[in-house]
């Protein structure tokens, strides 16, 4: 299987949604998860699949949804294959998880660049608004 052709199953899905959430390693992101890598290891290789409270815990360090992750480990039970990886950029995933209540960054830093962010993107918004309704 080539680089650009993604892998079958719930661990190629794992793989790119650990690369796109900007994990160096699947033990990085086994920790930031609160998992054990060993486990991470089985579901990347499809000898294992995970159960719905590991899924609980894992989509929101991904930003993925909890159902996402469950037709994604699961396709032979709800009615479908893997959804494809949502195209949006490494950054916003890594903004959500530095701008979330429970980041590690202080509290007073996470709204000064929320702040920064805001008045940034506001230009944006507008140009975008306008995009939509034409």
């Amino acid at each position: 299987m080539t680089p650009s052709t993604p892998e079958a199953g719930f661990g190629g899905y794992l793989k790119e949604a650990i690369q796109a959430a900007r994990f160096p390693t699947p033990t990085h992101f086994a920790r930031a998860a609160g998992t054990d890598p060993s486990v991470v290891l089985r579901w990347l290789s499809g000898e294992q699949r995970p159960t719905i409270r590991s899924i609980e815990r894992i989509a929101p360090v991904l930003g993925r949804s909890i159902n996402e992750i469950v037709v994604a480990a699961y396709p032979d039970r709800v009615g479908g294959p893997p959804p494809a990886p949502p195209v949006t950029h490494p950054i916003v995933h890594e903004l959500g998880r530095i701008l979330a209540p429970d980041s590690p960054v202080p509290e007073a830093d996470r709204k000064a660049l929320e702040a920064v962010l805001d008045r940034m993107l506001d230009p944006y918004r507008k140009v975008l608004r306008r995009r939509r309704s034409a």
